[in-house]
């Protein structure tokens, strides 16, 4: 009954059964692809785009729906695929005035579901009003320039190292090198590692890319110095050489947008959990009491 667009959008658009309530669903919503009109200028415009047995079909509702499509079809032209969310609401608006001229609205499951789904949408509402409070470009800007301060974070370093099975050959290495032996040629004499053929080669890297052993070694050393002590991880034994130090041009704002937006949305969103929490009465069962509720109700039948 419902148009093809129904592959295209997500299930919570059509059925009480929601999905769980969670915080992707919340932050997506918010942080999607920005819609040619926001849903708060359309709902002031008030703009009819059709009628169903004389009950409007408002801009601001298909522009909601819009947000919400999947990431491949928001990046088409909206006129692609605007008649199609017009055709599906009216559609589903025809669907549900048969169902409660059917009389399913006294069906005490199908009140259940729409309990359940007016929930989410309250839920979501709710939530999204309060995200939007938070995410401001004040607040982005802020967010930008503590990033960008923060040098240690976008510090990047270029090493070399040799890998070895054991520690007395680490040990046999550093004096080696010690005694003034080139460090790439040992390692390609030596090293049991995938760089080893190219001297060692690890190219630059910021913190983060290696295991943690390893990269407080080779940032804790100086430009031009190598390992005094073999460093272990789970690879073997190691020696590293720090060939150059710097610290990477930062980002744009521009280009940190998105992200910095989902930093502050998931960091608001816990601190709006926690205090909707904090003075709620929560009781739940755990998943092996849920197990045997269910068995023991089984069982009885």
């Amino acid at each position: 009954m419902l148009s093809s667009l129904k592959k295209c959008l997500p299930s919570k658009i059509y059925s009480g059964s929601n999905p769980l309530f969670s915080a992707l669903i919340i932050v997506s919503v918010l942080l999607g692809l920005p819609a040619m009109i926001a849903p708060s200028q359309a709902q002031e415009q008030k703009i009819t785009v059709a009628e169903v047995n004389g009950e409007a079909i408002f801009l601001d509702e298909v522009m909601r729906i819009a947000e919400q499509l999947p990431a491949e079809i928001k990046q088409q032209p909206l006129p692609n695929y605007f008649d199609r969310i017009v055709d599906d609401i009216i559609d589903s608006r025809l669907a549900a005035a048969a169902g409660n001229q059917a009389g399913l609205t006294n069906n005490p499951e199908v009140l259940a579901q729409m309990s359940i789904a007016a929930q989410r949408v309250l839920a979501e509402a709710y939530i999204t009003t309060e995200l939007r409070k938070v995410i401001t470009e004040a607040e982005l800007q802020k967010a930008y320039q503590l990033f960008i301060s923060d040098e240690t974070a976008r510090e990047e370093i270029k090493a070399r190292h040799i890998l070895v099975a054991s520690e007395v050959e680490a040990k046999a290495i550093i004096a080696e090198l010690n005694n003034g032996a080139d460090f790439a040629s040992l390692a390609k004499q030596k090293s049991t590692g995938p760089s080893g053929p190219n001297g060692g080669d690890l190219g630059y890297f910021m913190r983060g890319a290696m295991v943690p052993s390893f990269e407080n070694a080779a940032f804790g050393l100086e430009v031009g110095s190598h390992s005094a002590s073999p460093v272990q991880t789970q690879f073997g034994w190691h020696v590293i050489k720090l060939e150059d130090k710097k610290i990477s041009q930062a980002p744009s704002f521009d280009e940190l947008r998105g992200q910095l937006q989902t930093n502050l949305a998931n960091q608001a969103l816990s601190r709006i959990i926690e205090s909707l929490r904090a003075p709620a009465s929560i009781s739940r069962l755990s998943f092996d009491e849920v197990r045997a509720a269910t068995q023991a109700a089984v069982t009885s039948q």
